[in-house]
């Protein structure tokens, strides 16, 4: 993955630096941040996240769920094995 920078105004969208020559094809997902000028505040970064208490809360909400409560799980206090306990 490779972020670039780059600017839209009135209707088209500038690079601010080339992607390199060795890519030849790409999925872009762009972030639109708007400017100060725009008249539009951005929303805080703490917005976006939520928090857990839990390690297992956090790989759940990242998408491990198919690990948990399996043999290979259930009888295993993650935090105290890592010792976060």
């Amino acid at each position: 993955m490779l972020a670039i920078k780059g600017y839209y105004r009135q209707g088209h969208i500038e690079l601010a630096e080339p992607i390199p020559s060795d890519i030849q094809s790409a999925e872009l997902k762009i972030v639109v941040i708007p400017s100060q000028d725009s008249g539009k505040s951005a929303i805080p970064a703490d917005a976006y996240h939520v928090r857990c208490h839990t390690s297992e809360k956090e790989f759940k909400q990242i998408g491990l769920t198919a690990f948990f409560d399996t043999d290979d799980d259930v009888h295993v206090d993650w935090e105290k094995y890592f010792g976060l306990k």
